[in-house]
């Protein structure tokens, strides 16, 4: 079954096997994470678990995630196209990509946000932050998830199945131009605003970031620790200083 559906791709035009099957793969990926986070809000609350808690808000949020695994998984495997993904097991060499793909991200996190702030340019208002504003913990909540979901299952999407789609079809430059634009595309409603543009833009570099150093480690691992790192990062920063532990910057 799954040899069959390979077999007959292989016999499509690359235009249409490359961004065919990327529009496929979202397609997929943005239905499993509505039928989860459906599935997940009447477990919660079967269970009894406050609608408006910030646990409540954090689960929500993770099933969305397993969504994205389930649709990745799913497709590599009825297609029978696990080639497509860096599934090397990292070693201790890939600790530099892990290192210097977090520290970019968060230079360039930095260093964009400073920028801006020094145009006077928006960067536009985050959903995240929107939802945790009132109950900050909930960016405490917010670290296992991305850590145990987003992270691996973001990366196995966008860089382990779109890159690998576009990069077959294409090479490696354009794999990781097209999986970046997917994934920023991808986020295009956590952000509103004047300068959604902006932060879109930022979201764009930081998922090139993340294809570069996947396609240098050829492990699927190192994106996802340095992604994982990264938000990370981001949520503790934000809670700190939500809860006025330290000044904004």
């Amino acid at each position: 079954m799954a040899s069959d559906v390979s077999s007959q791709t292989s016999d499509l035009p690359a235009p249409v096997r490359a961004f065919g099957s990327v529009a496929l793969v979202v397609v997929l990926v943005l239905l499993c994470a509505s039928i989860f986070v459906s599935f997940g809000t009447a477990i919660f609350r079967t269970v009894g678990i406050d609608r408006g808690s910030a646990l409540y808000i954090a689960l929500r949020s993770g099933s969305q995630f397993v969504g994205f695994g389930v649709a990745a998984v799913g497709y590599l495997t009825v297609t029978d196209q696990w080639e497509l993904v860096y599934r090397r097991v990292p070693s201790l060499r890939d600790l530099k990509w892990i290192t210097a793909g977090f520290g970019v991200l968060l230079v360039l996190y930095l260093a964009i946000n400073v920028g801006l702030t020094a145009l006077g340019i928006d960067s536009g208002d985050s959903a995240v932050a929107a939802t945790a504003e009132g109950q900050p913990v909930l960016l405490l909540y917010y670290i296992p998830v991305t850590l145990l979901l987003v992270a691996p299952t973001e990366e196995l999407v966008f860089r382990g199945v779109v890159q690998g789609l576009f990069r077959r079809e294409y090479g490696v430059p354009f794999a990781i131009a097209g999986s970046s634009l997917t994934f920023a595309s991808i986020h295009a409603t956590s952000f509103t605003g004047e300068g959604a543009v902006v932060s879109l833009i930022v979201v764009l570099i930081l998922g090139g970031v993340l294809g570069i150093v996947y396609e240098k480690s050829e492990s699927l691992v190192v994106p996802v620790v340095a992604h994982g790192l990264y938000n990370t990062v981001q949520f503790a920063a934000t809670y700190a200083m939500a809860v006025g532990l330290v000044g904004s910057v």
